[in-house]
């Protein structure tokens, strides 16, 4: 199987076209974190990358379990025996996506099995359906409150309209984005001209935004499903994260199943957390599986409302692979069960800012492997070089966060 890495793929989607061209941003973030998908991937996959992965990259990890190895284009126009027929598993599938694999098939007489695009995938992968979900959540499941659910308007007036008639915070939502991208945080009652100005693009792009109140968070978490072969929707597991103040991804805690549950459950019933799973496998069967074969992550959330904890279980569904996939898959593959670490991406807008960083994280939190696992310490997950603005690594838990 060959993994490809394609973040930001929800515009991707809503562009609709096979010529996108994602903006500057997400081909950095795409160079930078290509290698990713290596550490979800099984052994004897590979991962296509823009560029050569350096063999002092790959050499401190050497003690780790074995990974999918790293491709480029020129080694399918040197090995095109071995590449014949094998399986394209793509972060998030776009037109653009697979439109670039079909046409590595006609170049260079690959055959790979590339996914199909469905036009239903459109719809599946517009917060829209978030709402429908967390609609039908909200009808079977009486402790989750009614006033969490979005209301959709496509025009700037609707919503300066409702924004000045409520006295809580309001957050802008456009249809197809993620990770921070595409809100907007408004105070009570009002709406700058800047914003106005952003959100009118937004409708003009879009046609329609998302409402809804800004909630007194206290913890992010995601549950991840599978659609696999014979249509049964599977559980894979809970990514408890953080995000920055915008709401963009920050971290995710590297931690047993059984250790999330328990953070999670700390403030919420563990009957109303299985209620949702069980409830949402049934309604993700329903939606996602006549059409949709891969991951799927649903971002939660725990909030404090009239002095009570409070569960949000559908702020937003991932179709793809997401960090939280990843973090998942990181402790279950490569970290040892006593270590307690976080996995981090951040951004420097100095290049050498990161690399200076990474030396001082490299003598400061020395690698501790033992039996091919993590024990300890900072590792760096993706190759940096002179260019790279984007850092994924582990670190051990400090603080608040540790388990």
């Amino acid at each position: 199987m060959i993994h490809y890495f394609n973040p930001g793929h929800e515009t991707a989607v809503l562009m609709a076209s096979e010529h996108y061209q994602p903006a500057a941003g997400i081909l950095q973030i795409h160079n930078d974190l290509a290698y990713l998908p290596a550490w979800y991937a099984s052994p004897d996959d590979y991962v296509l990358t823009e560029n050569s992965v350096p063999d002092d990259f790959l050499a401190p990890a050497e003690l780790l379990k074995p990974r999918a190895k790293p491709v480029i284009i020129n080694d399918f126009i040197k090995n095109s025996d071995i590449f014949k027929n094998q399986e394209v598993s793509i972060w998030g599938i776009s037109p653009q996506s697979i439109r670039y694999f079909e046409k590595l098939n006609s170049q260079y007489g690959l055959q790979l099995s590339v996914p199909r695009w469905k036009p239903e995938y459109y719809e599946l992968t517009s917060r829209q359906v978030s709402q429908k979900i967390l609609s039908r959540l909200i009808e079977d499941i009486p402790e989750i409150e009614r006033d969490i659910i979005p209301r959709f308007y496509s025009s700037v007036k609707e919503i300066e309209d409702r924004i000045s008639q409520s006295d809580e915070k309001m957050l802008i939502k456009s249809p197809y984005s993620s990770s921070g991208r595409g809100l907007i945080w408004l105070p009570p009652h009002k709406m700058a001209q800047s914003e106005r100005q952003i959100l009118s693009g937004m409708l003009k792009r879009q046609g329609h935004v998302s409402l809804e109140k800004v909630l007194y968070k206290r913890l992010d978490f995601s549950m991840h499903f599978e659609n696999i072969a014979d249509c049964r929707m599977q559980f894979i597991g809970y990514s408890v994260f953080t995000t920055t103040a915008k709401g963009a991804y920050e971290k995710s805690i590297l931690a047993s199943q059984k250790k999330l549950e328990a953070q999670i459950t700390s403030l919420v019933d563990k009957s109303l957390l299985i209620r949702v799973k069980d409830n949402l496998t049934e309604l993700l069967h329903e939606k996602y599986s006549p059409y949709y074969k891969g991951n799927i992550g649903i971002d939660m959330m725990i909030y404090r409302s009239n002095g009570r904890n409070k569960l949000h279980p559908c702020v937003e569904i991932n179709m793809r692979k997401s960090m939280g996939y990843l973090a998942i898959q990181l402790f279950n593959n490569y970290i040892h069960p006593d270590f307690h670490g976080e996995f981090f991406v951040k951004y420097y807008s100095n290049p050498q800012t990161l690399l200076k960083e990474r030396e001082d994280l490299q003598k400061q939190y020395p690698p501790v492997i033992e039996k091919n696992l993590i024990k300890n310490g900072y590792l760096n997950l993706c190759p940096i070089t002179e260019t790279t603005r984007y850092h994924a690594f582990i670190l051990p838990a400090l603080g608040s966060s540790a388990l």
